[in-house]
């Protein structure tokens, strides 16, 4: 009987290869596909250990991120700019502000690994590793769906838009999308709003909108 440790293992290989069909590929516990607009990533969260009368359980679940082209593109200047080397698009995160939005509770709560105290071997409990199994195809479609879908024409940005009370790290982002447009009345407003957001970094602030202006009028 495997252990935690081991059921883990093999439940990751599981995720994986329900990922292949979707265009995920990948080793470990973290899978990927870079698509025409951007990369998208689905990776096992970290591991979270507990215990309970002196008995382990594992903690865990999935995650995603939809990196849009013009996002990483907008990070590789940014690295330049400070001496800090490239990342490659196959291993780009970001923006990371709404790719698990629309996700419910079920999709998003962490699985758990208990051991199974009936054994003196300490297997881990079988009920759990079948209720993993049983949600994997469920959840693996819906995270491979949901990470795709932000990777299609202006949905980030659309979604950035749709925010009521955006911070600075989304108007930030919406800037960074719109400068992909050209130049026009919705960017001029999207620049006065994340000036006004971040101006207390008024080096960096006025290099970035630079930048994406520029972007904006090579479009």
């Amino acid at each position: 009987m495997d252990g935690p440790d081991s059921a883990l293992r093999r439940l990751t290989r599981e995720a994986g290869k329900l990922l292949r069909p979707y265009g995920f590929h990948g080793t470990e516990a973290s899978w990927t596909q870079v698509a025409e607009g951007g990369v998208a990533t689905i990776r096992r969260t970290r591991v979270q250990r507990t215990w309970t009368d002196g008995q382990q359980a594992l903690g865990f679940g999935l995650e995603l991120s939809a990196t849009p082209t013009a996002w990483w593109e907008f990070c590789t200047w940014r690295d330049a700019a400070r001496d800090l080397p490239p990342t490659a698009l196959e291993r780009a995160t970001g923006p990371g502000l709404i790719d698990n939005h629309g996700l419910s509770a079920e999709l998003t709560e962490l699985w758990s690994l208990r051991v199974d105290p009936a054994h003196r071997e300490r297997p881990a409990l079988q009920a759990d590793v079948d209720t993993v199994r049983a949600d994997l195809p469920v959840r693996v479609h819906a995270y491979a769906r949901r990470a795709l879908r932000l990777l299609e024409p202006d949905a980030y940005l659309d979604e950035l838009l749709a925010d009521p009370d955006p911070q600075p790290a989304v108007l930030e982002a919406i800037v960074v999308l719109l400068a992909e447009h050209g130049p026009g009345p919705r960017l001029d407003d999207a620049v006065t709003r994340y000036r006004s957001a971040v101006a207390a970094n008024e080096w960096d602030t006025e290099n970035v909108i630079a930048y994406l202006r520029g972007r904006a009028v090579a479009v």
